[in-house]
């Protein structure tokens, strides 16, 4: 008889087997229960790990490491339960509302605030990486803008060269009425020469206090078409003050180097106001001292011509890097720095063995300086290296430097007369030295604005000064400053006096009032005055050499009031016309082969 295939009732679902297997077969439900509840723990933790390489896959730009396939158990015990093609399961993407899309939309419109963000990036990126205007035009740079912000629409150059003009425009006002609250303002100026195209700019740079800060500020680069004329530096000094809207009377000082053409426009512009660079000075006395030893410049001669050997010959610049840890490398010196050469010397010293070995190798090479010589240069290094450490201590601009310059001339005569040398050619070197700082320095002491600066200082005050009557004419004119301000403040007073009063009754007498009330004051102005400034000297000078004079003042404003104006003025004078040269040194970084074509007033600008 033929077996009929048996029929089971259904019921459309599975929730009577499932009560079956929960009422017949116990044993079996715990079972199937356990080994579920186990599958989906793992499918959490496959989930997991596959957000996780999405995140790095999204975050690298190198391809992430292949997730671990997932034990042969658990994807057969999911393959019971859940049907899947791919073991991990893609993560979920929520796609962006209307809302949301027309947001970002507007945001990169033409006044959205995606949009003017990228503005100005884009117009620090020009000022502050020196990049040409014609970056916008270039297909590297408007591919990366595509695919980092497709909806942002990128500037013509004209239109960037606009808004770098409106940024400067917009800038400038703001620090012309913070310029104009200014009491007391210093500049320093120096010359350069653009050797693309063979053009002279004159630089401008402007320094000032703000409360124990000194800041500063480029005032402008100005194409000169006669640099060795006065008359025209002159001319162009006083147009940066004017655009600046700076009070002649309130520049207190301007720093240039020595030619006799920058002092006489300093003259002609603001008066007596000229004070000599420090480091400029410096430089002439070391580079005179090297020129008057013959022997000296041969030897560095030899040493150059060792370096420039290394600079050419790829093979034994790689043998140097190599035998030296942090793969240092020789110095060149630069003719118009005296502080190269110095730098040069003392690391071909550092290295001489590892050069020794070198160019032992390689016939080729220049001769190498023999123990005697190299001795003589070690001993050059100790009477060189005082005027390197002046040199790099007068030299920052973001503190006090025009009460260091007395001091720092003090220091290095006592450092370099006692020194003790065995080899002739370092005494006669360091007697050449010597000479100069006497013959460029000498008279640095009666400097008034130096000088004064100085005894302002209450980390240096008279200690400093080998000429008693230059230090006795620096504290005169310190009381001089005192009796015109108080004199200033009283008439100030008066003024406002008489205008409040009105007269009520004649009297003959009135004059003699008047005369009676003056000599009264200026006994007593004159007392307060000899007092405040006798104290001050009297007291003792600060131990906080590191320390910032204009924060020990402002714990002495209390006690000197008078003095502390006058303090604050010309401490904030500062030494050198280095800055205006670092403003050169970043002015051939902006000429360069892609912005050789730059207009002078773009030059300023940037």
């Amino acid at each position: 008889m033929q077996n009929l295939p048996k029929t089971i009732k259904s019921c459309g679902n599975t929730s009577n087997l499932l009560s079956h297997v929960k009422n017949i077969h116990k044993a079996a439900f715990l079972d199937m229960n356990k080994e579920y509840s186990q599958v989906l723990s793992n499918v959490n933790l496959l989930n997991i790990h596959s957000e996780t390489i999405t995140k790095t896959n999204e975050a690298d730009s190198e391809p992430a490491v292949p997730s671990p396939e997932p034990l042969p158990s658990i994807s057969t015990a999911v393959s019971k339960y859940i049907h899947v093609d791919n073991p991990v399961p893609p993560p979920l993407k929520r796609q962006k509302s209307i809302d949301e899309s027309f947001k970002n939309i507007s945001a990169y419109s033409e006044s959205g605030n995606k949009t003017l963000q990228v503005n100005n990036a884009l117009i620090y990126m020009i000022c502050k990486d020196n990049q040409p205007f014609t970056i916008v035009e270039n297909d590297g740079f408007r591919n990366i803008m595509k695919i980092t912000a497709p909806h942002y629409k990128l500037p013509s150059k004209t239109t960037l060269t606009r808004w770098v003009d409106d940024k400067y425009d917009a800038l400038s006002a703001v620090f012309k009425n913070k310029l104009k609250c200014l009491e007391n303002i210093t500049l320093t100026t120096d010359m350069w020469t653009e050797t693309m195209s063979m053009r002279s700019f004159l630089g401008i740079t402007g320094h000032f206090g703000i409360c124990t800060e000194i800041f500063s500020i480029t005032l402008g680069v100005y194409q000169s078409f006669d640099p060795n004329t006065s008359n025209h530096i002159a001319e162009m000094l006083l147009k940066s003050c004017s655009e600046w809207d700076i009070d002649v009377d309130k520049v207190s000082a301007v720093v240039t180097d020595n030619a006799a053409s920058m002092i006489k426009a300093v003259d002609l512009a603001f008066g007596k106001k000229h004070i000599p660079c420090f480091a400029h000075t410096l430089n002439l006395v070391a580079l005179n001292a090297i020129q008057h030893c013959p022997e000296l410049q041969n030897l560095i001669t030899k040493v150059k011509t060792i370096v420039t050997w290394f600079k050419q010959s790829n093979t034994a610049s790689n043998e140097l890097r190599k035998a030296t840890e942090k793969e240092t490398k020789l110095i060149q010196e630069v003719s118009t720095r005296w502080n190269s050469t110095y730098y040069m010397i003392e690391r071909f010293l550092e290295l001489r063995i590892v050069i020794h070995d070198i160019i032992f190798r390689h016939r080729t090479a220049p001769p190498m300086l023999n123990a005697s010589e190299l001795s003589v240069l070690s001993s050059v290094l100790l009477v060189l290296r005082p005027l390197e450490a002046a040199t790099k201590e007068i030299s920052g601009d973001r503190y006090c430097t025009s009460s260091k310059v007395i001091p720092l001339v003090h220091c290095l005569v006592l450092k370099i007369q006692p020194l003790q040398l065995e080899d002739s050619l370092a005494n006669e070197l360091k007697s050449f030295v010597l000479n100069e700082i006497e013959k460029r320095m000498g008279a640095i002491e009666r400097v008034t604005p130096l000088a004064i600066a100085t005894v302002l200082d209450p980390r240096y005050k008279k200690i400093h000064f080998r000429d008693a009557l230059a230090c006795s004419t620096a504290v005169a004119k310190i009381k001089d400053l005192m009796k015109n301000t108080t004199q200033n403040v009283e008439m100030s007073e008066s003024d406002s006096d008489q205008s409040e009063k009105q007269e009520e009754s004649f009297s003959l007498w009135d004059h003699h009032h008047k005369l009676v009330s003056k000599s009264w004051k200026s006994s007593q102005s004159d007392d307060a005055i000899s007092d405040e400034l006798s104290i001050y000297l009297r007291s003792p000078v600060s131990g906080r050499l590191n320390e910032n004079p204009l924060e020990i003042w402002q714990d002495l404003k209390i006690q000197f009031p008078k003095l502390y104006k006058i303090a604050f003025k010309y401490l904030t004078i500062v030494g050198t016309s280095v800055p205006s040269e670092r403003l050169f040194s970043k002015a051939a970084q902006i000429v360069n082969q892609q912005r050789n074509r730059m207009k002078v007033s773009e030059l300023g600008i940037i």
